[in-house]
């Protein structure tokens, strides 16, 4: 067998280039189906903030009506507000410096996409925390408790003008049942002065992996999982429910407890909010305002996501 002459392995400059391509990443989590983030308007209320922090107190509602007999003197009743709670803005921001040389000799278009990766990875970075820190801590309270000091899931929260027990903490594996006994729960919901709110569902969400069986229970003609031929209630009566599922509720990006099962129910009138001082800014740096005559991309955003109060939510730990 000849070997020698004129091969790739004598001349593998004369083959090949140092590289024929950049393979970079295409993000395609917002496509998934019913994905939400934070800017969802069913799970999160949004509005914008032009102070650092925000600070609100709740409500006590006025209380049911008294039976009064003729000309016997009217009851006063007292309403107020109270249990004040300061949420302040958080600052997020990412720093790209790139040398004034490899800025001018890009040959693989990297400086351009540095600056879609940023944008990218920002929206990331909103949805991740922004779900994180409200429904994926609704039962641990690591980041926020509600005014009354509870987690947003739990039964132990108080009505701020009477006292009374509130109990939007409900349990067992996801199944047509345990997702009724949310419904239930949050429909039969008391007020801040004691007495019925009663909220309706709007919107429920899970992680990823329990989406196919939320959807099954949700959207199914009759019972899901079950051999009786009865219609299905969710679907007859509660058929504008909207279904959303995130992948930072699932268990390798959500640390908190019922990480890989919990279930979240919300009615219009719930009070998880978005609130945006500044939304993504981005600059581009020139080398002459720098110490090491580079460029640099700079973003940056301010906002916060928090669970004002238990009211118009229920959870369920799925577990």
């Amino acid at each position: 067998m000849l070997t020698g002459g004129h091969t790739k392995g004598l001349s593998p400059d004369a083959v090949q280039t140092a590289i024929d391509a950049v393979l970079y990443e295409r993000a395609e989590r917002e496509a998934q189906p019913s994905y939400f983030g934070v800017r969802n308007g069913e799970f999160f209320r949004q509005s914008s903030i032009d102070t650092y922090a925000f600070i609100y107190d709740e409500d006590s509602n006025v209380g049911a009506f008294n039976e009064t007999g003729e000309q016997e003197v009217i009851k006063t009743e007292n309403t107020f507000i109270g249990r004040q709670v300061t949420r302040n803005v958080v600052k997020w921001m990412k720093r790209i410096p790139v040398s004034h040389e490899a800025f001018r000799a890009d040959q693989v278009g990297k400086r351009d996409r540095i600056g879609r990766q940023m944008g990218d990875r920002a929206r990331l970075t909103q949805d991740k925390e922004g779900i994180l820190r409200t429904y994926g801590d609704a039962f641990d309270g690591n980041y926020f408790t509600t005014p009354d000091g509870e987690n947003l899931a739990s039964n132990s929260h108080t009505a701020l003008k009477t006292g009374d027990t509130i109990d939007n903490l409900e349990t067992g594996a996801l199944t047509p049942d345990t997702l009724w006994n949310t419904f239930v729960s949050l429909q039969t919901q008391l007020g801040q002065d004691g007495e019925l709110a009663g909220y309706t569902a709007s919107a429920v969400a899970t992680n990823t992996t329990q989406y196919k069986t939320l959807k099954e229970i949700l959207n199914s003609e009759l019972i899901a999982n079950s051999a009786e031929n009865n219609l299905n209630i969710f679907e007859t009566d509660y058929g504008m429910v909207a279904i959303a599922q995130s992948p930072f509720l699932n268990s390798a990006a959500d640390l908190g407890t019922n990480k890989a099962t919990a279930v979240h129910v919300v009615s219009d009138g719930h009070e998880v909010h978005r609130m945006v001082f500044s939304d993504l800014n981005s600059d581009l740096i020139e080398p002459r305002y720098s110490e090491t005559d580079s460029w640099e991309y700079r973003s940056r955003f301010e906002e916060v996501s928090f669970p004002g109060t238990f009211q118009g939510y229920a959870g369920l730990t799925g577990a």
